[in-house]
């Protein structure tokens, strides 16, 4: 099952090594401070319906707070002008709103204000690319709202840059799963690349550092790699959202097939800052925090998400706007969300924290406090770690030289040299001194 993924460990080795032959720079996984940060999804849903306009203002307004919460990335909203509210429609990429005229998080001039005030604080933002389709503001003779011709004449298409089949779309096939709602762009256009290239370093250039791409199933990977490529940002994060395997409503045991997609596609990705929500990792811990923990171990005695084989490249999370917030499509349970967290903010991958969670749950003080015990015990996307207990009723780990915790009813404590540091509802962290 770990084949391709056995496949991207040599090719990363194959790249270091020739990085230290030629002397040449090159990451075969994301920076040292990618690795160790903290990332927060700065919005959820519904947030266009709380400030009414000035969701950025507020993201800005934070900036020294989430810095001592202890976060190093804020995920975006999709900044684009959007059929829908949300953003995840676009039409005109460079349409941001204006102070006149806002877009439903904000004008222009406000997100590059929260940008800056985020950047002052040492923490760097994320674009929400959303480049799998793009609806058009003009129809053809048939009636197809497949042309795309904006005020600023800047990624002016038309039926050519549409994958064929989709919208009366006369490019090529789709490389990816189909977008029903919206034309699908076709990504192999030269011409398509080239303006999207363009906008992105647009945005780099507002202040972005990085992307998180929406709905990545939609085409290829290789061309995730080639706008990473072209745009060089700090790291970029996937969204491949994939069916797990399940008999009935029960989630199987085994989800390697699972996560062997999210290899699969970092394999096919020649990015060198390319990472991918792990969703494995929220599927299988959204059950095991009911008392199944034993499902948090794999045959080898590694964590049985993402971050069991591919660390580095892992983004960890519990809930997002889709799976969780106002839709609820695949939400965690509400009573173990803290559960969650201490699971996430204490094992390898780059762990990401959910605005709701944070201001809307009450759980800030608590996640904090997790955050804090990472950053002390300096925990980051690849520290090894040890499983000492996966039943039912008692999850209980090492992680790296100085964290223990465990989750669950049953008692446990990790030894002589520990102190309890952080603990609430079936959960409980200990830190060991350096000394």
């Amino acid at each position: 099952m770990q084949r391709q993924h056995n496949f991207g460990m040599i090719k990363t080795f194959l790249m270091l090594l020739a990085a230290f032959l030629f002397l040449t720079p090159a990451f075969a996984d994301p920076p040292a401070r990618v690795s160790r940060s903290v990332i927060m999804q700065g919005f959820g849903w519904d947030s266009i319906n709380k400030t009414q306009g000035k969701w950025y203002d507020l993201i800005g307004s934070k900036a020294a707070e989430l810095k001592k919460l202890g976060i190093d990335f804020v995920w975006f909203p999709p900044p684009t002008h959007s059929v829908s509210r949300q953003g995840y429609m676009p039409g005109d990429y460079y349409d941001l709103g204006t102070s006149a005229k806002p877009n439903f998080y904000g004008s222009k001039e406000s997100l590059v204000a929260a940008i800056r005030a985020l950047k002052a604080q040492g923490i760097g933002s994320l674009a929400d690319i959303v480049i799998n389709h793009r609806c058009g503001n003009k129809q053809d003779e048939k009636g197809i709202w497949n042309i795309y011709d904006f005020p600023n004449g800047k990624a002016s298409w038309q039926q050519w840059a549409i994958c064929k089949g989709s919208f009366g779309g006369q490019g090529n096939p789709d490389t990816g799963d189909s977008f029903p709602p919206a034309p699908d762009i076709d990504h192999t256009n030269k011409k398509v690349q080239e303006d999207i290239i363009e906008w992105m370093n647009w945005l780099k250039k507002l202040g972005f550092a990085g992307w998180r791409y929406d709905y990545v199933r939609g085409y290829a990977p290789k061309f995730n790699g080639i706008y990473d490529k072209a745009t060089s940002p700090l790291f970029s994060v996937g969204e491949y959202w994939v069916n797990m395997n399940f008999k009935g409503s029960e989630l199987l045991p085994n989800q390697d097939s699972h996560r062997q997609k999210s290899c699969d596609w970092l394999d096919k990705n020649p990015s060198e800052v390319a990472c991918i929500f792990d969703f494995t990792t929220k599927g299988i811990l959204q059950v095991a925090v009911k008392g199944e923990y034993w499902r948090l171990k794999d045959s080898k005695g590694k964590p049985t998400g993402l971050i069991g084989w591919w660390p580095a490249r892992a983004v960890t999370f519990i809930d997002n706007h889709d799976t969780g917030s106002k839709q609820s499509h695949w939400p965690f349970p509400a009573s173990e969300i803290m559960q969650g967290y201490a699971y996430i903010l204490t094992h390898p991958g780059i762990p990401c924290v959910f605005w709701e969670h944070v201001y809307d749950m009450g759980h800030k003080n608590d996640i904090a406090k997790l955050i804090q015990i990472r950053k002390a015990c300096k925990i980051n996307s690849t520290t090894p770690v040890e499983i000492l207990v996966a039943e039912n009723g008692l999850y209980a780990a090492k992680v790296g030289k100085y964290l223990a915790m465990k989750l669950g009813t049953r008692d446990w404590v990790p030894g002589d040299g520990y102190k309890l540091a952080a603990s609430g509802p079936r959960y409980a962290v200990w830190v060991k001194s350096a000394n």
